[in-house]
């Protein structure tokens, strides 16, 4: 049962990630969002959903500081 819906919901992850990818200054913070979120990393009884989220912004302030330093 879980494979059939992780197969109904391949489309719409591809989907996802495209347009996430589609900003080439953003890409390396999407990318490390969806991976933080889909490991089920689990700190403080917080899920991944957040962790992705925190990891996803820091990336990108730290890129973005590097770029206009």
């Amino acid at each position: 049962m879980l494979s059939i819906a992780a197969l109904a919901l391949f489309g719409s992850i591809m989907n996802g990630l495209s347009v996430a990818m589609n900003e080439p200054k953003e890409r390396e913070a999407a990318l490390i969002t969806f991976m933080v979120t889909a490991s089920g990393f689990t700190l403080f009884s917080i899920g991944s959903a957040f962790w992705g989220i925190v990891a996803g912004v820091l990336t990108l302030l730290i890129l973005n500081w590097r770029k206009n330093a």
